[in-house]
């Protein structure tokens, strides 16, 4: 009897087991749903306040300057005191510094426990975001916005002993959500983390991140709406004939994709060469805002106003380059600084620039066979293409830019994802954000002054 009922133990004990891996905690997902609605709330006033400064400035340089050119000294001065400010902060705790993802990739992915001053990044991280990224310089909000949610994520995570059970899949949770409320793309989010943040897939982190990224979205979208991120012209999907045009952008942008990276990872040489100290290093990006705010303020910031603008205009070729070519210095020279600011909305961007382009030639040259104009297409397709292969996260990406334009076009997506990152791969490119993770020399985050 006592043999029997010892089977039947270990059988029953056995299938729990086999059971547990296909389910998770309804408490965990509870958790989830409340870190994803307070990192929803954060990211949204933080995306809030940047999305109100950046209008205020262009309005600044497109109304006001023209006709008190005196505003222009008033507005160095105060970019010198925002400067100083941002180093102060970076100084008091360098794990401000960037974008923040490299941090969360590198802390979720370590064996090692989980520990970090979650509340002091976190409001440190949100008043450096601002000062640094909200007069209009060439960074993303979506970078902080991921570590300020793994910060909520850590805050809640110390609340109860269940929540400490769950510390790593509530942080995974709070970046997810983040991401989700910077772009309104839970969908994307939950990919992000489990693709290229965690770098694998397990049953928990998935769905505490779902849950997370999808009460995160109920929370922007009751703030900014339920439409996307980019408001772009209608665009039809292309004939199996015109992918040839597709797959060329797509080896294009695998090549810029390399470009991009071996500049970004160099991009605080110079300052080290010239010896600049820190409180100089973060006034640089804010200072070049200024003849781009003159000369074409939709240019500013982490990209939006860029990419509806190209996309409902028609550029000339040469013009598109320029801006290409320009979104592309400055941004390197924003990170460089290591002031607080994300690439992904800058990538994003300079994809979409680059795909304008290429879409502006075929249009001359009349070479292209989709029987509209192409320059919406390939804004669409570049964005793609160019994050997929730089941060070697192609459904990622995919995804992505079709939360972010409400376009199905996965087809040519993916596609032109797909080449870009074999192009990338070939050329010897790293995943951007592990390349970021590793060690610099300590000199470059405390430069002396």
């Amino acid at each position: 009897m006592r043999r029997e009922f010892r089977e039947s133990a270990i059988q029953f004990t056995g299938k729990i087991r086999s059971a547990s891996h296909h389910s998770v905690s309804p408490r965990l997902v509870g958790w989830s749903v409340v870190v994803g609605a307070a990192a929803g709330f954060v990211a949204s006033v933080f995306r809030l306040i940047l999305q109100t400064m950046l209008h205020a400035v262009m309005h600044l340089y497109r109304y006001v300057i023209p006709g008190r050119p005196w505003i222009v000294a008033m507005e160095i001065v105060i970019f010198i005191a925002f400067g100083w400010c941002i180093a102060a902060l970076i100084r008091s705790d360098p794990l401000i510094k960037g974008s923040g993802i490299p941090d969360v990739e590198k802390r979720l992915r370590s064996s090692a426990p989980l520990h970090f001053p979650w509340f002091r990044v976190l409001w440190k991280k949100i008043v450096g975001g601002i000062l640094a990224i909200g007069p209009g310089a060439f960074a993303g909000r979506e970078g902080p916005s991921i570590q300020m949610g793994a910060c909520v994520g850590m805050g809640f995570s110390a609340i109860t002993m269940t929540t400490r059970t769950y510390r790593r899949e509530l942080v995974a949770a709070g970046a997810a959500a983040g991401l989700s409320a910077a772009f309104n793309a839970p969908i994307a989010a939950v990919l992000f983390v489990t693709e290229e943040i965690y770098s694998r897939f397990t049953l928990k982190i998935g769905l505490a991140s779902l849950a997370a990224a999808l009460s995160a979205n109920a929370v922007s979208s009751s703030i900014f709406g339920i439409e996307p991120v980019f408001s772009l012209p209608h665009v039809i999907k292309p004939p199996i004939s015109s992918y040839w045009s597709i797959g060329a952008l797509a080896v294009l942008l695998g090549m810029l994709a390399w470009a991009y990276e071996w500049t970004l990872l160099r991009s605080s040489k110079a300052y080290d060469l010239l010896h600049l100290p820190l409180a100089v290093r973060t006034f640089v990006p804010l200072l070049l805002t200024i003849p781009v705010g003159l000369l074409a303020p939709d240019l500013l910031g982490g990209g939006n106003a860029t990419v509806t603008s190209i996309g409902n205009s028609h550029h000339a070729l040469w013009v598109l380059l320029v801006f290409l070519a320009v979104r592309f210095g400055i941004s390197q020279i924003t990170y460089g600084s290591g002031s607080p600011g994300g690439i992904f909305l800058p990538i994003l961007t300079l994809g979409a620039l680059a795909g304008a382009s290429w879409g502006a030639f075929l249009n001359v040259q009349q070479l292209w066979s989709g029987g509209t104009d192409a320059t919406t297409l390939m804004i669409i397709v570049g964005m793609s293409g160019l994050f997929g292969a730089v941060s070697k996260a192609p459904l990622t990406a995919i995804i992505l830019v079709t939360e972010m334009t409400s376009y199905d076009l996965l087809m040519p997506l993916g596609f032109a994802t797909l080449i870009s990152y074999l192009v990338y791969d070939a050329m010897g490119g790293k995943p951007i954000y592990d390349a970021l993770g590793k060690p610099v020399d300590s000199a470059a985050l405390h430069p002396s002054d």
